[in-house]
């Protein structure tokens, strides 16, 4: 019998899909998870990974970044700023529309190693420029062809994306979000909206979500927000997440507020999925990866096993692939991230350069996508550790 492609030895594998959380060895074979076992023979194996002391898990589902690299005025490439860091899977959140998708398709997400899905924007230019909103001229907001470009691209097409800051929008918010709505009810996927500076009040938007619609940057402390003045989550905000919909994070250069997230997770407002909305203009700094995002919700008292579902699993299902990817059940691809649990002191920012002091860091060591390793590189992470008399 011949040896396993692959075997990740000793490490302490954690899958919140399976309830896992346990010292096990890993086993891969043609691309996919073979088995799970405590002990593995290793001596026909083509690799063998020493993982004793490390973290192991589900490669990282990242549910919101912008990789269409060249075209979109923020996007960064896909492998280093991702891959490279742990996410094995991420998911464009509208840097492509329409009329442009069919070039992010064949351009980038065919070619990058990264797993890649997108959702699509309403406007058909995508995120072409940031002084100038894709969706100031409401014409580009137009259904037919979204549905049409979503309907021709299933396999990699999760979703519409549309983004409401009045910056972006102009007063135009609630007929571009009913227009994104009326795109995915066509399709039949969610749709992920983006909060922070709308026109029109949160109440009125929330409204028209429905089950399974995420709202990214749900912690932005840009008006208005899901925070009252008086700290208490809007009622608008409870309400959708009853009728399910999904509050996800989406970190971003000015959507993440410590303040926020600590004031709504008082009242028991956790966040559903974690992203990292990591682009150009983040990836130095305060974002760089989503190991550092999901590093920032263990210092807010969520648990390495929560922190790495809200990245993993969660994700998955959101975007209707948790029979693929976020799990490392025998038959799922092999995809898979490897971190040390790193200890002491670490600096951690927020969007608006608040600072928190920390005590656990989650760095990549190794990365492994369809059984086949790709180690960190990326030379932007920083170290976190903060200034002596911090």
């Amino acid at each position: 019998m011949p040896g396993f492609d692959m075997v990740i030895k000793n490490g302490m594998v954690v899958d919140p899909s399976q309830g896992l959380h346990a010292k096990k060895d890993i086993a891969v074979a043609g691309g996919v998870v073979h088995s799970i076992e405590d002990h593995i023979p290793d001596g026909d194996a083509r690799d063998v990974i020493e993982a004793d002391g490390l973290i192991v898990t589900p490669g990282l589902v990242d549910l919101h970044v912008h990789i269409w690299w060249g075209v979109a005025h923020l996007a960064i490439e896909a492998d280093p700023s991702s891959l490279a860091r742990g996410a094995t899977t991420v998911v464009d959140a509208g840097s492509s529309g329409s009329n442009t998708f069919p070039g992010f398709r064949r351009y980038v997400m065919e070619r990058v190693n990264t797993r890649a899905y997108a959702f699509l924007h309403i406007s058909g230019m995508g995120q072409l420029d940031n002084d100038i909103g894709e969706l100031e001229d409401i014409r580009w907001a137009r259904v037919g062809p979204a549905v049409d470009t979503a309907k021709a691209n299933q396999d990699l097409i999760v979703g519409i994306k549309v983004r409401l800051t009045e910056g972006i929008v102009g007063a135009n918010d609630v007929v571009a979000l009913e227009r994104a709505v009326e795109a995915a009810e066509h399709i039949g996927l969610p749709l992920m909206i983006h909060i922070g500076g709308t026109h029109h009040p949160l109440e009125e938007i929330f409204g028209k979500l429905r089950k399974g619609d995420i709202v990214t940057h749900s912690f932005t402390a840009n008006a208005p927000g899901i925070i009252t003045d008086d700290g208490k989550v809007i009622e608008a905000a409870v309400d959708a997440r009853k009728r399910g919909v999904n509050f996800d994070v989406g970190h971003g250069a000015g959507s993440f507020s410590f303040k926020v997230a600590e004031a709504a997770m008082s009242h028991g407002f956790t966040p559903a999925t974690i992203s990292s909305d990591v682009h150009r203009y983040n990836v130095r700094g305060p974002v760089f990866d989503l190991a550092t995002t999901l590093s920032k919700f263990m210092h807010l008292g969520m648990s390495l096993d929560e922190v790495v579902r809200l990245g993993t699993q969660a994700p998955a299902e959101a975007i209707g692939r948790g029979d693929i990817v976020g799990s490392l059940k025998p038959g799922a691809a092999a995809d898979v991230a490897i971190f040390r649990l790193r200890e002491g002191p670490v600096e951690f920012r927020d969007a608006r350069g608040d600072v928190r002091l920390g005590d656990r860091l989650l760095e990549p060591v190794e990365t492994v996508r369809a059984g086949r390793r790709f180690s960190p590189f990326h030379a932007a992470h920083h170290d976190h550790t903060p200034p002596a008399g911090f």
